[in-house]
C-alpha cells in the first residue's frame, strides 16, 4: 500500500465511522445491561476482530493491491471500532472498583476470544 493523500482519506473516514459505530453498541449494551462488566466494548472488539479477519482474508482476492478497501475498512473502521484504550480503561476501572475477578475475566476474555475468533475465521475462510 502506498500511503497517499487519497489512502489518508480513506482511514480518516472509516476511522470516524467505526468510532460512531463503537460508541452506538456501547451505548445499546449498556442500555440493556447493568452488569457492571464492559460487553459493550468486548462486543466491539470482538465484532472488529471478525471483520478484520474476513478483510484481511478476502482483500487479496476481491481488490487489487492499491485499492481504498483495505485502509477505508481495515485500518479505518475495524481501527476505529476496536478499542485497546476503552479496554484498558474498563479493566483498570474495573481493578480500582475491587471487581478484580471482573478485571481479569475482561483480560482472559477480551484477549482469548479475540485471538480464537481471528483463528477460526482465517482457518474456516482460507480453505
Amino acid at each position: 500500500m502506498t500511503l497517499t493523500p487519497s489512502t489518508l482519506f480513506a482511514v480518516f473516514i472509516g476511522g470516524g465511522a467505526g468510532s460512531v459505530a463503537r460508541v452506538l453498541v456501547g451505548e445499546g449494551i449498556t442500555r440493556i445491561s447493568s452488569s457492571g462488566f464492559p460487553l459493550g466494548t468486548l462486543l466491539a472488539n470482538l465484532i472488529a476482530t471478525a471483520l478484520l479477519a474476513i478483510i484481511i482474508i478476502y482483500s487479496g482476492d476481491r481488490w487489487g493491491r492499491d485499492s481504498m478497501m483495505v485502509p477505508l475498512l481495515a485500518m479505518g473502521f475495524c481501527g476505529g471500532f476496536s478499542t485497546f484504550s476503552t479496554f484498558s480503561i474498563d479493566t483498570m476501572r474495573l481493578f480500582h472498583d475491587g471487581q478484580t475477578t471482573f478485571a481479569i475475566a475482561n483480560i482472559l476474555i477480551s484477549v482469548g476470544a479475540c485471538i480464537g475468533i481471528g483463528m477460526i475465521i482465517f482457518k474456516t475462510l482460507s480453505k
